[in-house]
């Protein structure tokens, strides 16, 4: 049974269809969907009321009556069959058939019969399937039928069941009841509509607000069922971002803009998220309708419409910010390649640095510093952080002062300092050297050298040269005067001369010879001692 009258509902609702196709966000929709319900359920349930009249007015001899019931019947089976029929001329037969036996049953049976509860009917259906102007109309209509009536029972036209029933005064008295419930139940049906198209207007509004910071959001947007992972709507940004129309977004799955290999991962992440209702935030990689990957920042949230679960989604592109987090990664490891580079080079320097900042304090050193540096008889550690004048000796602070005053104003400065270690003698020179950002010192370098091997071959080159030059003038002076006389008195042998100027000439030549033996073994001597002194220029030789 339950299936017949379903089969016999589809049938009426498809031959209505065309006929009720508006908008149903406008009260007009629902009354036109009320009227068609009307149609579907008043045939059957009007054998209700048909089949037993007819079937006592043929038993009574009330065949007009009999044939009045299958006349109205047939006319609202026409209203509700007739394929070509429009929808409003369908309401306008159905109102006349029901005024139409109102009117005649009054007549025929009296106030007590179903003839006045129609005209009531009336009035309640013509306010809810037509503008309430119409319902009023009707209570127009039904003021002046009843009044009709009145008028028949006062000068007894006819032989009316009513003449004999009412006077005058009482009909008009029961007349006023039926138009005051009439007014009345128009009233509030009027209320109520209204109230209803006030409702519906604003929540067409609401849904027309939301809709369009949905449609406008400059952010891709998606609905998406979490049964079957369908797109249910999508909003114009994720149209131009995936490229995309919204036919085949609305034909596609969420698994279709994924990487094979991440479905099962999202598969159990929408699981997951239905269950537990939560919002959800995470990155993901999607695929564009061009085939370009995109990293996007995913925000979701659950809701239920339409007595289904779905996921509202906000897909934030972030391949950009990706890209450039990349960039800045390798160009931090290939920072940190070059600072390890750099601090081998600065850990295996043979001289100590020290960086300061524009104040003066520490920000970095190498562990030569400390043996380099010396600033300080106690060589206390230094510290990152702390000023360098807390490493310097007190009589030379003020001294240092000055320095690292002209450094900051761009100056290098150079020097050398003498330390003594239990009799050890050692030299350190400083380079102060200004740092740089761009035009203005940041900074100072100190370096620090041992140059104490340097120093003292500056002083056996300084002590050679002394000697050197001894020799040198030895050899000029001293030796010069005897070779002289050697060389005059060497001539006067040869000449003829007498044996004692001879002789004297000899005793001169022994007394040069003996006073240049006497300088050689001078210069000798002084020659051995540096070879003595200085091995390596023996080697040189």
């Amino acid at each position: 049974m339950n299936n017949l009258l379903l089969a016999y509902e589809t049938f009426i609702r498809r031959r209505l269809h065309h006929s009720t196709e508006s908008d149903e966000r406008d009260l007009r929709y629902w009354q036109n969907q009320l009227f068609c319900s009307f149609l579907v359920y008043c045939l059957p349930i009007s054998l209700i009321a048909v089949l037993p009249g007819v079937y006592i007015a043929v038993k009574d001899g009330a065949v007009i009556i009999a044939t009045v019931d299958v006349f109205c019947f047939t006319l609202v089976a026409l209203a509700t069959f007739w394929p070509m029929l429009a929808l409003r001329n369908r309401k306008i037969l159905v109102v006349g058939v029901f005024y139409f036996l109102a009117v005649f049953l009054v007549n025929t049976l009296g106030y007590f019969g179903p003839g006045v509860f129609y005209l009531f009917f009336i009035t309640v259906l013509a306010a809810l399937i037509f503008p309430v102007r119409y319902a009023y109309l009707s209570v127009l209509v039904n003021i002046l039928v009843l009044l009709l009536f009145a008028l028949i029972i006062n000068f007894k036209f006819y032989p009316s069941a009513l003449v004999n029933q009412y006077t005058v005064g009482k009909w008009i008295a029961f007349s006023a009841n039926l138009i005051f419930a009439s007014l009345i139940v128009v009233l509030l049906i009027d209320k109520i509509f209204k109230g209803l198209q006030l409702t519906i207007s604003n929540k067409t509004n609401l849904q027309e607000r939301y809709q369009l910071i949905f449609d406008r959001s400059p952010l891709p947007m998606w609905l998406f069922d979490t049964d079957t992972f369908i797109f249910l709507d999508v909003n114009e940004a994720a149209i131009r971002h995936y490229g995309y129309t919204k036919a085949e977004f609305l034909s596609m799955t969420i698994m279709d803009i994924r990487y094979s290999e991440d479905i099962p991962q999202t598969k159990e992440v929408v699981k997951a998220n239905t269950l537990s209702g939560e919002f959800f935030g995470g990155t993901s990689q999607h695929l564009k309708k061009n085939g370009d990957a995109i990293y996007v920042k995913v925000e979701s949230n659950l809701l239920l419409l339409d007595k289904r679960s779905v996921r509202l989604v906000l897909a934030t592109d972030i391949t950009t910010q990706v890209e450039h987090q990349l960039e800045v990664f390798n160009v931090n490891l290939r920072v940190k390649e070059s600072e390890a580079n750099l601090r081998a080079i600065f850990d295996s320097a043979i001289d100590g640095f020290v960086l300061l900042d524009g104040k003066g304090c520490i920000k970095l050193f190498n562990d030569k510093a400390l043996n380099a540096m010396r600033f300080n008889k106690g060589r206390a550690p230094f510290e990152i952080g702390r000023s360098i004048f807390d490493f310097i000796e007190p009589p030379r602070l003020s001294y240092f002062k000055e320095i690292i005053k002209k450094v900051y104003t761009g100056e290098t400065v150079d020097y050398d300092r003498m330390f003594r270690d239990n009799g050890q003698i050692s030299w350190i020179r400083y380079t102060l050297t200004p740092v740089k950002d761009g035009q203005n010192i940041a900074g100072v370098c100190i370096t620090g050298r041992d140059v104490t091997a340097r120093k003292l071959y500056l002083r056996s080159v300084e002590e050679q040269n002394r000697v050197f030059r001894e020799i040198s003038w030895v050899q000029s002076h001293l030796v010069r005067a005897p070779l002289a006389r050697i060389m005059g008195l060497v001539p006067l042998v040869s000449q003829e001369i007498d044996e004692a100027e001879r002789s004297k000439i000899l005793e001169y030549l022994n007394i040069s010879v003996a006073e240049l033996d006497s300088v050689i073994k001078e210069i000798t001597q002084k020659s051995t001692n540096i070879i003595d002194k200085y091995p390596h220029l023996g080697e040189m030789e």
